[in-house]
């Protein structure tokens, strides 16, 4: 494409597409692209345009380039005038090389400004070659939820367990949290949680749940059908969770209908953290409380206002 120049024959670049605002610019959240067009989808029709971000090029040329550093990698992608941005089609990612503790904190609280999730952090010369499709301890996730202080923990009711697979069969490896709602005296869910557990972590709570396993859902549990769990739960555990942040959701339904019509709220990027043993049901966090935080959220992601934020599936 015009990002392309002629002295590329052949390439393979890493990036990512995001949406973009078509009146600003900015780039929007990634639920954005669940709302975009996937079949005999005509150009003049498109609402929502997308950019591709690039941050990595692993194969220039007929040559590969995977052994080769991160800086010397982005030299050749950003600087050696093979590519080049296309304002709102492509885009370079933005980077700052430091080792200074502060400077990486000021850039993060920028990222998180601008409604990214946090940055990737990367060794930019020793180890720095790229490992495709392996996790490697030369790239690091900072994503805001790891952050103490950007979002308060929550304390929610599990009310269903799905069964672990691979190394975690025979125990549960997920679960179905809900908060309870006063008003319509239901537990409405509001995530599906599967990260924060310790292998240890699970089998004892396995073990402890089985003596509250239900036959079926109550009458007062509201849940997506596409979430039921594998056995249902009484409600009587309280759970402390910590999330990246809360999202309208057309498959929760904590605070229904209090932030958008037909929708409830969302944790996204679930983690546990604890059993609140000190805590009775009553004591959790309501659907009252989530529909507050929610609204006291000040960063939104791509938009104006937090309200428009939206997740399509579970973050578990």
């Amino acid at each position: 494409g015009e990002c392309v120049q002629p002295t590329v024959e052949s390439c393979i670049l890493d990036g990512e597409i995001v949406a973009i605002d078509p009146a600003t610019g900015k780039i929007q959240s990634f639920q954005h692209l669940q709302h975009r067009g996937r079949k005999d989808v005509k150009l003049e029709t498109i609402g929502i345009p997308v950019c591709v971000v690039l941050f990595d090029i692993i194969y220039l040329n007929g040559e590969s380039l995977l052994s080769k550093s991160l800086r010397e990698r982005r030299q050749i992608l950003f600087s050696s005038g093979n590519f080049q941005e296309i304002p709102g089609k492509w885009k370079f990612v933005e980077f700052v090389d430091t080792n200074d503790n502060t400077e990486i904190d000021d850039f993060f609280a920028k990222s998180v400004a601008h409604g990214c999730e946090g940055l990737i952090v990367k060794l930019l010369d020793e180890d720095a070659e790229y490992v495709p499709s392996k996790r490697s301890f030369s790239w690091l996730k900072l994503k805001k939820d790891y952050m103490d202080g950007l979002v308060d923990t929550l304390d929610l009711v599990p009310i269903g367990a799905y069964y672990g697979k691979g190394k975690r069969t025979g125990v549960f490896g997920g679960f179905l949290l809900a908060c309870y709602d006063k008003e319509t005296e239901t537990f409405q869910s509001v995530c599906k949680l599967g990260t924060g557990f310790s292998d240890e972590q699970l089998e004892k709570i396995s073990l402890s749940l089985k003596d509250i396993v239900k036959e079926k859902a109550p009458s007062y549990y509201r849940y997506d059908t596409r979430d039921e769990p594998d056995v249902w739960l009484e409600p009587s555990r309280v759970w402390e969770v910590k999330a990246a942040d809360l999202s309208v959701s057309p498959r929760h339904f904590a605070g229904f209908d209090k932030v958008a019509h037909g929708k409830g709220i969302a944790l996204r990027f679930p983690r546990f953290v604890r059993e609140r043993e000190d805590k009775g049901v009553a004591d959790s966090t309501d659907a009252d409380q989530v529909v507050h935080f929610f609204q006291q959220q000040t960063v939104s992601v791509g938009t104006d206002t937090a309200n428009q934020k939206e997740a399509d599936e579970d973050d578990m």
